[in-house]
């Protein structure tokens, strides 16, 4: 199959099949933006070509978070923030962020103690998302976030996301789905673009 290839120019990310181009984004007009592809072989190489490039941050529908850390200790290391600093995320801001996302103060505090693996899977991608609410990439490129969810669960973390472009209305957000009938509507859109296939090279 071809090779999949992306670079940043000109404030514009281009992903490219080969030689023909795929995906063109604009790295300052902010919104979601959506690509389907037809498998987790093509979703992994997407996800691959993307976040090697500058500006690109990625977030995986797991969080992304080291397992034999805690979350506190996530933070002190994705976050540059000293542990003792950090203790039990009393951060102001941090605490803001995951109020943003629908986290109590109290859930928060016992949520820094507690190791990734044993959080439901929403709650881990809330907390992989928090960090980069805090730290915005140039894009941010949301992998294969909705297998496996319920239409609810799906569209209650769409609402999070929400928080993203109130905070960064110039910041875009690229949605790596997976082909399937049952995606979720994504509100307010701007674009949708399919790549179901590689061609062999």
């Amino acid at each position: 199959m071809s090779q999949l290839h992306a670079n940043v120019a000109e404030r514009r990310l281009s992903l490219y099949e080969g030689e023909a181009l795929r995906l063109a984004l604009p790295l300052d007009a902010g919104g979601r933006h959506r690509l389907v592809v037809g498998d987790d072989d093509i979703a992994h190489q997407v996800v691959a070509a993307l976040e090697h490039c500058p500006g690109v941050g990625v977030l995986p529908a797991d969080g992304g978070l080291l397992g034999n850390q805690t979350v506190a200790g996530n933070f002190a290391l994705v976050l540059r923030y000293d542990a003792a600093e950090i203790r039990d995320l009393r951060d102001q801001d941090l605490d803001a962020a995951f109020q943003l996302c629908g986290m109590t103060p109290e859930r928060v505090e016992v949520l820094a103690r507690e190791q990734p693996m044993n959080l439901e899977r929403g709650e881990r991608w809330k907390v992989g998302f928090v960090r980069w609410l805090l730290r915005p990439p140039e894009l941010l490129v949301i992998d294969r976030l909705f297998a496996g969810l319920t239409r609810r669960q799906a569209n209650a973390l769409i609402a999070v996301e929400a928080v993203y472009h109130a905070r960064h209305p110039f910041r875009p957000v690229l949605f790596v789905d997976l082909d399937s009938h049952e995606l979720p509507v994504l509100p307010d859109c701007r674009s949708s673009t399919e790549l179901s296939e590689l061609a062999e090279a």
